[in-house]
């Protein structure tokens, strides 16, 4: 994996989005040393699961940052799980873990309504 092409294209889309080093670092459950270091080219080796915390919270996807096919880079989280999410401070494996539940019916839209459905739940899904 091409750690300084992820870096740049890491760089290019925070500042896109206007989200600070410490903001992503937040949403990635990573360190802002560590953004900074990828950021530059640093970083030798980058953690699948580091990439796609840090897709999250860029709202993109894997290939948009490896530049590369992935199996997962289609995954797009639903705005109303994001805002549910970011406000109350899940960690993104609870986001992924709310993201693999098959949903038979009416899907959770609005943050509120993901709200509700984690209310329900969180006791079952791991990462919470």
């Amino acid at each position: 994996m091409e750690t300084k092409i992820i870096g740049k294209n890491i760089l290019s889309l925070r500042k896109e989005k206007k989200i600070t080093q410490e903001e992503l670092a937040k949403l990635a459950s990573v360190s802002r040393n560590y953004i900074s270091m990828i950021e530059r080219g640093k970083v030798e080796n980058i953690s699948e699961d580091i990439i796609r915390k840090l897709a999250w919270g860029l709202e993109t996807s894997l290939e948009q940052l490896t530049g590369k096919p992935n199996d997962r880079s289609g995954t797009v989280i639903p705005p109303g799980l994001r805002e549910f999410a970011i406000k109350e401070g899940l960690p993104f494996e609870t986001v992924d873990a709310l993201l693999q539940i098959p949903f038979r019916g009416k899907e959770p839209k609005t943050a509120n309504d993901w709200k509700s459905f984690y209310d329900v739940i969180k006791d079952f899904i791991s990462g919470s």
